[in-house]
């Protein structure tokens, strides 16, 4: 049977016409045939019959011109609307390519006259890098986002520390801050927890991106970026106290070759490409991406990316052959209901030294802390009868903050880890565990006048 929706539109315009209109007559014709047998009746109703058809099927032709001429019209104005925006890119990037071209050429010429100094040299070597790394930001940028487009891009996600990331993103960018501007990072995860499953990559290109936005439009103020935990989301964001964005300019800004307005062009440098990689790598990695501004108010974007914690395969690697601290000085609280359990983790620490003190249950272990000042470490089940252990632990810090407390459980692969974090805990240690895992995590909290 042949495919309507691969005839064009007008056949497909009259093929409907003529089934419709055949089927029509013929049932129509039959129906009326078999219930009226006067003549003149029937010739009346005939007639109504045949403007009613031509009324239905004006109304219907109708709708489905209009509906196709809208998508036409649109598809117009888009084409309209690239074919300008493609315009203004070729222009654009033909002055953002010369440019550092005409620096690179003029400053290689000028090396070598014999007159030039070796102070003149240095300079105009350094300028000649700082052109070619600019040039190269450029070829980049219109590779990235041609990937993007075209679909020969992936993600690759692998094992990922945020906290490390936002690290190394904030060293390698504080030495660029101007002197006027502030700039700080915010980390919402505690170490453990920043452990995730993600494509490193695109997560640092899109930062990368919007702090060099921040950089360049913001002259005095701060510039803040960092991540918080938000329902089950990572919500990134980069914040500044910069020149901001026209409301009338926030969905349009990540299209490609789009910049913040024409008045703009000559002021800032780049193609105009920066925010539409962003957009691109976000949708790979099944986030969001937008942003809040105002002109001459700064500007703060946020972008999303799911929250797909490690646990078990990230707790801490350890080897039989890893050195650990002497702890036969520590005074460890072993809050654990279950006798053998507890047996277990005695057992191992026996031939340590350590001081072992028993809690049968949450609020036990809550009044040893309280009358036990001499207490240097909490090892805690988060599964206890009478109070558990995420109640145990915030009630703890409330009056012992800087107490290690490490939570022992077998919900390691679930949303239960981030409660015992968010409840207070330092660490985790996820069951079945071995001895070395053990001595090697209570040996890292270890207080310091021990050591």
């Amino acid at each position: 049977m042949l495919n309507m929706q691969k005839l064009k539109f007008e056949y497909r315009i009259i093929s409907g016409y003529i089934i419709i209109g055949g089927i029509w007559i013929v049932f129509s014709d039959k129906l009326l045939n078999y219930f009226i047998r006067e003549p003149d009746l029937l010739t009346r109703i005939q007639t109504f019959k045949g403007w009613f058809y031509v009324l239905i099927t004006a109304i219907l032709f109708y709708s489905l011109l209009k509906s196709h001429l809208v998508k036409l019209r649109k598809a117009e104005q888009k084409a309209i609307n690239s074919d300008r925006l493609k315009t203004a890119f070729l222009q654009n990037i033909s002055h953002e390519i010369r440019t550092p071209m005409n620096s690179i050429v003029g400053f290689s010429d000028l090396l070598k006259d014999k007159k030039t100094s070796d102070i003149e040299r240095t300079e105009y070597l350094e300028l000649i890098g700082k052109s070619s790394e600019q040039l190269l930001n450029i070829v980049n940028e219109v590779l990235d986002i041609s990937l993007i487009e075209t679909g020969n891009t992936s993600v690759a996600k692998k094992r990922v520390n945020l906290n490390n990331l936002i690290n190394e993103i904030y060293s390698l960018y504080e030495p660029l801050i101007k002197d006027d501007i502030s700039f700080s990072s915010v980390k919402g995860l505690s170490d453990p927890l920043s452990l995730i499953l993600t494509d490193a990559y695109k997560v640092r290109q899109t930062l990368n991106n919007l702090i060099n936005n921040a950089i360049k439009f913001t002259d005095y103020g701060q510039i803040k970026f960092g991540y918080n935990l938000v329902n089950n989301e990572l919500e990134f964001f980069v914040e500044d106290t910069g020149i901001g964005i026209n409301p009338d300019f926030h969905l349009e800004i990540f299209d490609r070759f789009h910049k913040v307005g024409p008045e703009n062009i000559k002021i800032y440098e780049g193609v105009g490409l920066g925010l539409a990689i962003c957009k691109g790598n976000i949708d790979l990695l099944k986030g969001r991406i937008w942003l809040e501004s105002e002109a001459g108010k700064g500007s703060k974007f946020f972008f999303t990316i799911p929250y797909e914690p490690v646990w078990e395969d990230e707790t801490i690697k350890i080897k039989k052959t890893e050195s650990v601290k002497n702890i036969d000085e520590l005074r460890i609280l072993v809050a654990e209901d279950d006798e053998i359990n507890y047996l277990y983790i005695k057992e191992i620490f026996r031939e340590t030294g350590a001081g072992i003190i028993r809690a049968v249950n949450g609020k036990e272990a809550v009044e040893i802390c309280l009358n036990n000042n001499n207490i240097d470490i909490v090892l805690i089940d988060i599964k206890m009868p009478v109070m558990n252990g995420y109640e145990a632990i915030k009630r703890i810090r409330e009056f012992r903050p800087n107490l290690p407390i490490i939570a022992q459980t077998a919900f390691a692969l679930s949303n239960e880890m981030l409660k015992a974090f968010n409840a207070g805990c330092n660490d985790y240690i996820s069951k079945p565990f071995k001895k070395e895992q053990l001595l090697a995590m209570v040996s890292k909290y270890k207080p310091s006048d021990k050591q």
